[in-house]
C-alpha cells in the first residue's frame, strides 16, 4: 500500500475517524464531571547507603551491593505489613478524636469515618491511650476475616485501606543516597499525616531488621564465648590440681635439673668408687706392714670407736655436700667439719701414744707407718661414707625418674587441652568483638534522617480531566484507524492490478473502474481499455473473434462487451455480438438453437440465467460445414456462460483469436477459480488474458490517469508531494 493509497483510505473513512473519537471524548468528559480533588505531598530521606561513614571509615560499596541495599529499603517501604501498620495507626488516631479537629482531618473525612465505624465498634476498639487503641484495633482485626476493621483495610476506602496506600510511591533520587516518598489522596491533612506515619514506622522496622541481624550474631558469640571460657577454666584448674598433687612447679625445668643431677651423681659415684678402691688397697698395704702389737693396738676398742664416730661424721658431711650444692647449709657443714677434725685429733693423739716399738717388721719406723695408716684410713672412711650417701641418692633418683616418666605424657595431654581451649576461646572472643563492632556499625549506618519532611498541600493537583479527554479522543482515533488498516491489510480480494496479476497469474489486458465514477473518467477508461485491446490485435486478419469468459456470474462480461462494441463502432469497425445459451435458455426465448452450436456440442448446466444486457443478434449459419458469419465483420464479440456452469468437449470449442477473462476487483480469487481457468486453458489450448473490472479510483488512476476534477491548491500540493511530482508541468510554457 502506497502513501497515496493510505491517504485516500483515510479520506474515505474520515467521518468515522472524527465521529468515534468525539463520542468517546464526550463520554469521558461527561463521566468525569464530578471528579474529586486530589492533594499530594512528598518527603526526602537520607540513607547514607552509598557514601556514608562507618566505624572503620568511609563506606566503599560497589554498584550491586548498593542497588541491593536500596531495593531492600524500597521493598520494606512498599511491603503490605508496613502499609497495614500505617493504616491502623492512622485509623487509631482518628478514632481517638472526641470531636472533629480541623488540624487533623477535614469535616468530610471525619463525617465519612463516623458513618463507617458505628458506636458499638468504637466502644470495643477505642481505649484511653493511643497505643492501647492501636493494640485493640489489631486484636479486633485479627479476631476474624469478616469483621468491620478487616473489611475496611481490604476495601477501596480512600484513606484507611491498603488499596489507598498503594498510591504511596518510593524511589531513589538518581544515584544519590536520598529516597523520595510521595503520596496523594483527597484530604490534604491525611495526606501529610500518612507520610509522617510511614516514615516513623518504616524507619523503626528498618532499624529493627538491620539490628536484628547483628543482635542474633552477638548473642550467639556471647553464648559460645561463655562456654569456651568455662571449658578453658576447667582445664586450667585440672592443670593446677595436677601440679599440686605431683609437686610440680615447672615440669620441664625440673626434669632437666633431675637429669643433670643424675649425670653429676653418677660421675661423682664413679670417682668415689675409684677413691674407695685406692684407699682400701693402700690401707691393706699398711695393715700388712703392721703384724705385731701395733696392729692390735690401732685396732683396739678406743680407736675403733673414734673411727666409727669419724665415719658417721664423714657420712653426714658427704650427704650435706651432695644434697646442698648451693652452699645454703654452710654453717652445718662447718660444724660437722670441726667435729671431724676433733675426732681426727683424738685418733692422732691415741696413735702418738703407740710409739713403744720404733720399727715395723719391715724395718719402717712406727711413727711413719701410723701416720700413713691414719691418712689412708681417713681417706677410706671418707670415700666409704660418700659412697653410702651416693647409693641412697641413686635410689632417690630412681624413684624420682619413675615418678616423672608418666607425668610427662599426662601433662602434655593437659597442655594440649589447654591450648585448644585457649585458641577456641580467643577466636570466639575475637569473633564476638567483631560482631559487636558490626552491631555498632549497623546501628550507625542504619540510622535514616528526614532531610525534607512532608508538607501540607494547600492546592489540589491539576485536574487530569482534560488529559483523559484528549487521551480518549486519541484512543478512539487509534482504534478506528486500527480497524481501517486492519480491514485493508486482511483484505484478500484482487483489489488492484499488481496484486491481481500475482494471484490470477495471467497476462493483464487492462482494467476498468467502478461504473459510478465521473462520466469523463469512464470515457477515459473506455479509451484506455480499447488501446490495450487493439495493441493485441493482428491487423492482417479479416475478422477477429474475441471470446469473453468468467469463472462465475456477475463479472461484467456484458458491460465490457457493450463498451468495446461502442468504442469499435466509433472507429468505423463492423462489430457483431453473440451470446451463447443452453438448450433450455433458447427454448425459453423461443429461439431455435443454431446448427453450428449443435455441431460443436457445447454443454453447460441447466438453469443458467440469461444476461439481460445483451441485444438480440443475428445467429450463426452453417455454410459448407463450418462456422461463418455475415461477410464484412471486423470483430465478433462472443460472450460465454460462466466456466463453473459450462462443460467443454476437447477439440469442439469454437476457434477464437483471443479469450478474455473478466474478474471483479472486489472478489477473492480462490483455488476453484484457478482450477477452472486451468481446465479452460488445457481444453481449448488458449491462455486467456484478463481484465480487472470494478477497480477503485485510487488504484485505477495509476493505469487510466488522474480523475479530471477541480482540486484546491492545498490538496493539489499534497498530492504532488506524495507522488513526488515536483518538476511536473502541464505545458512547455512557464506558468
Amino acid at each position: 500500500m502506497s502513501f497515496l493509497h493510505f491517504l485516500n483510505l483515510i479520506l474515505k473513512n474520515l467521518k468515522w475517524l472524527i465521529i468515534v473519537p468525539i463520542i468517546l471524548a464526550a463520554t469521558i468528559f461527561y463521566f468525569t464531571r464530578k471528579e474529586k480533588k486530589v492533594y499530594s505531598s512528598e518527603s526526602t530521606i537520607y540513607t547514607g547507603i552509598a557514601s556514608g561513614y562507618s566505624l572503620s571509615g568511609e563506606i566503599k560499596a560497589d554498584f550491586f551491593s548498593t542497588s541491593n541495599a536500596f531495593d531492600n529499603l524500597l521493598t520494606l517501604i512498599q511491603s503490605r505489613d508496613t502499609k497495614q501498620e500505617v493504616a491502623i495507626s492512622l485509623l487509631a488516631e482518628h478514632l481517638s478524636l472526641k470531636k472533629h479537629d480541623p488540624e487533623v482531618l477535614t469535616w468530610l473525612a471525619y463525617d465519612e469515618l463516623s458513618k463507617q465505624i458505628p458506636d458499638s465498634i468504637r466502644k470495643i476498639i477505642v481505649k484511653p491511650t493511643l497505643p492501647e487503641t492501636r493494640a485493640a484495633i489489631v486484636k479486633y482485626m485479627e479476631s476474624s476475616d469478616d469483621n468491620l476493621i478487616y473489611e475496611l483495610l481490604n476495601s477501596k476506602e480512600p484513606f484507611y485501606s491498603l488499596d489507598a496506600l498503594n498510591k504511596i510511591e518510593s524511589s531513589r533520587i538518581n544515584s544519590s543516597d536520598l529516597v523520595k516518598l510521595s503520596y496523594e489522596t483527597n484530604d490534604p491533612l491525611i495526606c501529610k499525616r500518612t507520610l509522617e506515619l510511614l516514615e516513623e514506622i518504616f524507619m523503626e522496622k528498618y532499624k529493627s531488621v538491620k539490628g536484628g541481624q547483628t543482635t542474633s550474631v552477638v548473642d550467639y558469640f556471647e553464648t559460645q564465648t561463655r562456654k569456651a571460657f568455662v571449658k578453658l577454666d576447667s582445664v586450667e584448674k585440672l592443670f593446677l590440681d595436677f601440679n599440686k598433687n605431683n609437686d610440680i612447679i615447672n615440669y620441664y625445668e625440673q626434669t632437666k635439673a633431675v637429669a643433670g643431677e643424675r649425670e653429676d651423681l653418677y660421675a661423682m659415684n664413679h670417682a668415689l668408687e675409684m677413691d674407695e678402691m685406692a684407699s682400701g688397697r693402700a690401707l691393706e698395704k699398711v695393715n700388712e706392714s703392721i703384724k705385731n702389737r701395733v696392729y692390735q693396738s690401732i685396732y683396739g676398742s678406743e680407736i675403733i670407736d673414734e673411727r666409727q664416730k669419724l665415719s658417721d661424721v664423714y657420712n653426714k658431711i658427704a650427704n650435706s655436700e651432695i644434697v646442698n650444692k648451693d652452699g645454703s647449709n654452710k654453717k652445718e657443714l662447718d660444724s660437722l667439719q670441726s667435729l671431724a677434725n676433733t675426732y681426727e685429733a683424738n685418733i692422732k693423739k691415741t696413735l702418738s701414744n703407740l710409739n713403744q716399738q720404733t720399727n715395723t717388721p719391715n724395718g719402717i719406723p712406727t711413727k711413719n707407718v701410723l701416720d700413713e695408716w691414719l691418712k689412708t684410713t681417713l681417706a677410706f672412711e671418707q670415700s666409704k661414707a660418700k659412697l653410702a650417701v651416693m647409693d641412697k641418692r641413686k635410689k632417690e633418683f630412681t624413684e624420682e625418674y619413675r615418678k616423672f616418666a608418666p607425668l610427662g605424657a599426662i601433662l602434655k595431654k593437659i597442655e594440649r587441652q589447654i591450648n585448644v581451649s585457649e585458641q577456641e576461646y580467643l577466636q570466639l572472643l575475637h569473633d564476638l568483638n567483631q560482631a559487636k563492632l558490626s552491631q555498632q556499625n549497623t546501628e550507625l549506618t542504619s540510622k535514616l534522617d528526614v532531610v525534607d519532611p512532608p508538607f501540607l498541600p494547600l492546592k489540589p493537583n491539576p485536574s487530569k480531566r482534560i488529559i483523559l479527554v484528549v487521551v480518549g479522543f486519541m484512543v478512539g482515533f487509534v482504534l478506528v484507524m486500527a480497524v481501517i488498516l486492519g480491514r485493508a491489510f486482511i483484505n484478500k480480494t484482487l483489489l488492484e492490478p499488481a496484486r491481481a496479476k500475482k494471484m490470477v497469474n495471467l497476462p493483464l489486458l487492462g482494467i476498468y473502474p467502478l461504473l459510478n465514477e465521473r462520466a469523463d473518467f469512464l470515457r477515459q477508461a473506455d479509451l484506455r481499455l480499447l488501446q490495450h485491446l487493439l495493441a493485441q490485435i493482428d491487423g492482417r486478419q479479416q475478422t477477429i473473434y474475441l471470446g469473453f469468459i468468467s469463472t462465475q456470474r456477475g463479472e461484467g462480461k456484458s458491460t465490457i462487451i457493450d463498451i468495446l462494441e461502442r468504442q469499435l463502432i466509433d472507429l468505423d469497425y463492423n462489430v457483431e455480438k453473440q451470446l451463447l445459451l443452453s438448450n433450455t435458455e433458447y427454448r425459453q426465448l423461443g429461439i431455435t438453437m443454431p446448427l453450428s452450436l449443435a455441431a460443436h456440442q457445447l454443454e453447460w448446466a441447466n438453469g443458467q440465467e440469461v444476461i439481460q444486457q445483451h441485444h438480440e443478434t443475428e445467429l450463426m449459419r452453417i455454410q459448407s460445414g463450418g462456422l461463418s458469419r455475415k461477410t464484412g465483420k471486423d470483430f465478433v464479440l462472443i460472450e460465454f456462460p460462466a466456466l463453473e456452469k459450462m462443460v467443454i468437449k476437447p477439440g469442439l470449442f469454437p476457434p477464437l483469436h483471443h479469450s478474455i477473462l473478466l474478474c471483479r476487483a472486489n472478489r477473492i480469487w480462490d483455488k476453484k477459480d484457478k482450477e477452472m481457468v486451468s481446465i479452460f486453458t488445457q481444453t481449448t489450448g488458449s491462455q486467456p488474458m484478463f481484465i480487472l473490472n470494478g477497480v477503485e479510483t485510487d488504484f485505477a488512476e495509476e493505469y487510466i490517469g488522474e480523475v479530471p476534477k477541480k482540486r484546491n491548491a492545498i490538496r493539489a500540493f499534497i498530492k504532488k508531494v506524495v507522488k513526488f511530482e515536483f518538476g511536473n508541468r502541464k505545458s512547455v510554457y512557464r506558468s
